[in-house]
């Protein structure tokens, strides 16, 4: 429920929501926000909320064990994303580490040296802190990036996503059509779907789109969310001549999200780093294919050339002449489309949930063991 809230988020509720489902319990204890209450149950997860986002580690560190003594947790999972809170320090339980990608050098586009090197340098230490447990990823793109920094790949587990269908409203009509053509007639425009930060690639997709926009004066780009640098792109697409073409709607509804996915021409995903793309599978479901940056988790949710087609990341030239390609050919987007979304099919959030409890099994019964 946090505002911020994006993938990683939505894969913990849908995960731990089903486990909810089986039968057990699941607390979550997070970062508060402003109007948030400090504990409430949410889709029958058990939400804690104390403290905020810079001193995360401290909160953690106050409040783990007597949350245990509480709960008596069977099994602690780390959602480790950006800096690790050590929690096997804190509690002496079974730990299973949940990381959707490492930052890498990545982290130095997004925020300022000092935090950017405090990221960085908490990632390099990783293997040195956490010798024994277990890790999951989302991706084997991340399994490869922690095996390079020193974690045995045997202590890895590859558990992917999930994905589904559109549930809003009036989108059973949405669904059915898609699944029985294919075949929806596209408007001329392009989607970029993300919160708005620099590493999510947003100036690399507005420059691919002006050198499209010269040779197609007719297509747009629909940036799609919220987020910190969404403030500073209207002087931009000003100065560049877009008016007009360039549409800035901020952050919509779920509903809204879905419908303007489904009249698209093509999602382009420009991140520079991601845990796998969810937003590609929402695209994927509505028979919609990608244009992404060909980097970890990107290129592993897109499969180039079948799903959709990848380009170097960051590279403007490149970006535009794939979306050259989309929308000049009709039966390749067409075709795209088709096997996005039956790849997509292929993922479920019931079995990630059903993998991700045999895992925690699997856990507390090594514990046991030793």
């Amino acid at each position: 429920m946090h505002p911020a809230a994006g993938g990683a988020e939505k894969h913990l509720h849908r995960i731990f929501g089903k486990i909810v489902e089986m039968g057990h319990t699941v607390v979550l204890f997070t970062t508060t926000f402003p109007g948030a209450k400090e504990r409430e149950v949410v889709d029958g997860i058990q939400v804690i909320r104390k403290g905020g986002d810079l001193m995360f580690q401290l909160t953690v560190a106050l409040n783990l064990k007597k949350l245990d003594r509480e709960f008596n947790f069977d099994v602690v999972v780390e959602d480790l994303n950006k800096l690790p809170v050590f929690a096997h320090w804190f509690v002496r339980k079974p730990l299973l580490v949940q990381m959707h990608h490492l930052w890498r050098k990545s982290i130095f586009a997004e925020a300022i040296f000092p935090i950017a090197f405090m990221v960085w340098f908490f990632e390099r230490i990783i293997p040195f802190f956490y010798r024994t447990q277990n890790f999951v990823v989302v991706s084997p793109s991340t399994k490869k990036e922690l095996a390079e920094i020193g974690v045995d790949e045997s202590r890895i587990s590859v558990i992917y996503n999930g994905s589904e269908k559109p549930n809003f409203p009036g989108s059973a009509d949405l669904a059915t059509g898609i699944a029985e053509s294919c075949e929806n007639t596209a408007t001329p425009y392009f989607i970029w779907l993300s919160r708005v930060h620099r590493y999510k690639g947003i100036w690399t997709a507005l420059e691919a789109f002006e050198i499209f926009s010269k040779k197609h004066p007719e297509v747009q780009l629909k940036i799609v969310g919220g987020g910190p640098l969404l403030k500073k792109l209207p002087a931009w697409i000003k100065s560049h001549g877009l008016d007009g073409k360039v549409k800035l709607t901020g952050f919509v509804s779920a509903a809204r999200k879905y419908e303007l996915l489904s009249s698209s021409l093509a999602l382009l995903q420009t991140s520079y780093k991601e845990g796998w793309g969810l937003t590609v599978m929402e695209a994927a479901q509505l028979c919609k294919t990608t244009v992404a940056s060909d980097v970890p988790g990107l290129c592993d949710s897109v499969r180039d050339g079948e799903t959709g087609i990848l380009f170097p990341s960051g590279d403007a030239a490149a970006c535009a002449s794939a979306m050259e390609k989309i929308y000049s050919d009709a039966e390749l987007r067409a075709s795209l489309g088709k096997n996005a979304k039956r790849y997509a099919e292929s993922f479920s959030w019931e079995k990630s949930a059903r993998e991700t409890l045999e895992l925690l099994e699997r856990t507390v019964e090594g514990s046991v063991r030793k």
